[in-house]
């Protein structure tokens, strides 16, 4: 006779197992950190740069360690010349922040000095130097813009 086989029944792994909780877990946990990485580099102050005439020129965003450049009207200089951006401290020498990209708009990386400088309300202004900007670390030829950059 035969006997009974005993009932085996297979049993599969739920979809929460360890391994595949632990890489759920891991993928929220990265995701929130993006996530709060990307909400600390928003604007900190802005300024609208204006001609001499006061017509707006050009936008600038200040981030934690680059300024983002975007120009309203055309910001083109003399192919001999070129753009320079400076902050104006109170009390103190102008801090060169930079060229101004070519077609206008772009970034600007700063390093800590100059993250020092415009943490503060400052004045900005864009002077036209010599082909690859002032050797002489001030500002040399013409006021093209200027603005206060202010705290947003």
């Amino acid at each position: 006779m035969n006997s009974p086989q005993p009932h085996v029944i297979e049993h599969k792994p739920s979809f929460w197992s360890r391994p595949r909780l632990f890489i759920a877990t891991c993928v929220v946990v990265v995701a929130g950190l993006g996530g709060a990485i990307y909400t600390q580099d928003d604007v900190k102050s802005a300024a609208t740069l204006v001609t001499t005439n006061q017509q707006p020129a050009t936008q600038i965003r200040a981030h934690k360690d680059y300024l983002e450049v975007e120009p309203i009207a055309s910001t083109a200089p003399e192919p001999d010349r070129s753009l320079e951006l400076w902050a104006m401290p109170a009390g103190s020498a102008p801090v060169s922040l930079g060229l101004l990209p070519e077609d206008g708009k772009g970034i600007i990386g700063l390093n800590p000095r100059q993250q020092e400088t415009i943490s503060q309300p400052v004045e900005l202004l864009v002077s036209s130097e010599t082909k690859g900007g002032s050797l002489s670390k001030q500002p040399t030829g013409p006021t093209v813009y200027q603005g206060a950059l202010a705290r947003r």
